[in-house]
Parts: structure tokens; sequence; C-alpha cells
């Protein structure tokens, strides 16, 4: 009995459970938890362990559909998984969802944590979501690839349609799997999503669809203050004038106001030098302000002291990426 396996990385929300759960005929195995942090803004459940699916590709050749939590502070399942599970796993997916107002910095980002692993391995990109967000194009994706000396394929993709996730199975398997029938395999995967459309009220699949409801709008504040260990907030526009905040001291509201002023001082004073990304102030035992600066925006988060600089700056990421104020012209930097 033959056995393959695929991997899908990415970012939060980018689709590999959904992707996943689109082509496995036995029902997935997840670790879904209720979203506590930053993700809030666009979803209400996210991985914490791993996603697993099967697809059986004929009669003695099956593919394990494993899946990374997209989350940062999960890091060490990426470590398990890429040096146990699917040490051995032929294809690696990489999901980047559309709409997020970096999606090309997404890219960069799981490139170089995974690029070891990506090395050898048949690989592609798909990216989710690009029929609500046509900003980033396909050619976009692929001059990024190129200046980096990669050639993949990148597919736009929907990933709750069971045969556009098949396809880039068939991308990134076609020349290992050469004895499988693509054919038989597009036909089976169909009938099962015919099947899946009117799911059992009792059963897992008709719960995965009740909780996957589109999640009710809220501001990047707002969601700022239900992430773990924000206690406030402060949302400044290009102009450095406040969009929204959480803060009841104005104090720290003026404070934050100041960082600001002095990023954009040193950046006028020595434009030689690299953008300033981010201003953090520490003290023992004390609440942590930190500023995070993109071109279009910036964002402070007042946390609690025992946030490490990493989970501060995790949280800010993922919030500035679904922010609803940034321009079409900056979404593709």
């Amino acid at each position: 009995m033959k056995s393959y396996k695929a991997l899908f990385i990415g970012s939060p929300g980018s689709g590999k459970t959904t992707a996943i759960r689109s082509i496995s005929e036995i029902d997935v195995v997840d670790t879904d938890t209720k979203v506590s942090d930053s993700t809030i803004k666009r979803k209400r459940t996210t991985t914490v362990g791993m996603d697993y699916g099967k697809l059986t590709l004929n009669d003695d050749t099956s593919l394990h559909l494993y899946g990374t939590p997209g989350q940062e502070r999960f890091k060490f399942m990426w470590d398990l998984m890429i040096s146990d599970l699917a040490k051995d796993a032929s294809a690696v997916i990489l999901l980047v969802d559309n709409t997020r107002n970096y999606p090309l910095k997404d890219l960069d980002f799981y490139l170089d944590e995974f690029w070891d692993y990506i090395i050898g391995r048949n690989f592609v990109v798909a990216v989710t979501r690009s029929d609500l967000d046509e900003t980033t194009r396909l050619e976009d994706y692929q001059n990024h690839l190129k200046a980096r000396g990669m050639l993949a394929p990148t597919i736009f993709i929907d990933a709750r349609k069971s045969m556009h996730v098949l396809d880039i199975i068939n991308s990134a398997m076609m020349h290992d799997a050469d004895s499988v029938n693509w054919s038989d395999v597009s036909h089976r995967v169909a009938m099962n999503e015919f099947k899946k459309r009117n799911p059992d009220p009792n059963s897992p699949q008709f719960e995965w669809l009740r909780k996957s409801r589109p999640v009710p709008k809220m501001s990047i504040v707002e969601a700022a203050t239900k992430s773990r260990g924000i206690l406030g907030a402060l949302h400044f526009d290009a102009n450095s004038q406040t969009i929204d905040h959480s803060l009841s001291n104005m104090e720290q509201h003026e404070l934050f106001k100041t960082l600001k002023a002095l990023a954009d001082t040193v950046s006028k004073k020595a434009p030689q030098l690299p953008a300033i990304g981010n201003i953090s102030l520490f003290g023992y035992k004390q609440d942590t302000l930190a500023l995070f600066i993109e071109h279009d925006q910036s964002l402070g988060l007042l946390a609690n002291a025992n946030m490490t600089h990493q989970q501060i700056r995790q949280q800010a990421v993922d919030l500035l990426q679904w922010s609803d104020n940034v321009s079409d012209s900056d979404q593709a930097g």
C-alpha cells in the first residue's frame, strides 16, 4: 500500500482547515478552539494543534492531509510536524489570504519559516479569497516568488470547493503519483462534495458548517481589546490622527502620539536608515506600551506585564493585516 503526505501551511484564516475538509473522505480530525486573540476579527475558531484528513487515490494509494496552525504562538506544532508527523511529506501547499492587508508579507513570512522544509519538495502557493479582493494579483505573487529565486505553481482557489483543492493537490503530486488516474479521483471527490451539501443535522460536518457562519464586523480597537493580554489600544491613520482608542488614561494616549512623532522625526532626519517598524516601552513588572507602524496606519497596544514582545508583536501583526484602514494602492505592499 503506497501512501503520500501533503502539508498545508499558511496564515490564520487562509483556509487550511476548510481545504482539507473539502476533499477528505473521513471526518477531519482537528483541534479547533474558540478564538481568544487578534484572529477574532475574522474567525470564531482557530487550529491549535493540527488538522488531519485522508484521500484515497486508488486501490493501493492514499494521501494523508496535514494542516498546521496558522498562528505563530503555536510554532512548536510547526516544528513537531516537519520533524516528525509530516517529515516525509512530498508536497507542501502554502495558503495565503488575499484579503489580508499585506498578503505578500505573509508569503515571505511562511517561506522564511519553512524554507528548509520546502526545498526539495513539491511546492504550490494557493491564494484564497481573491474573489473578495483583487488588489494583489496573480502576477504579483508570481513576480514576488521570482524575485526570491523561486518558480512554483501559484493558483487562485476557493478553499470550500473540492475541485479547486484537488487541482492544487494534482499540481503538487502528479509527477510523484504518476500511476494515479486523477479523473477517477476527481469523480469521487465531486460525489463526496455533493453528499456533503445536505449533511445530517446531527453530524460533525453540520456542526462545522454551523460554526463557520460569517463573523460580525468589528473595529481593530475592539478586536484588540478582546485579544489575550491586551489592556487597551490606539489606532492612528497615515497622518497620525486618532481613528479610535480604548485608553482610559489620556497620558498613555499622549505617550503613543509622542512615540509616533519620534518615529516620524527619525525617518525625516535620517532617511537612509530603515523605517522604524515598532517602538516598545518595557518596565519591570509594569504594563508594556508598544507602537507598531505601517506606512498607512499605526497601532498602539497596552499589554499586560506578563506578555512577551513576541506575543504582543503577533497580536499587532494579525490586527494590522485585517484592519479596514488600508487603501487599495497599499494592500499589495
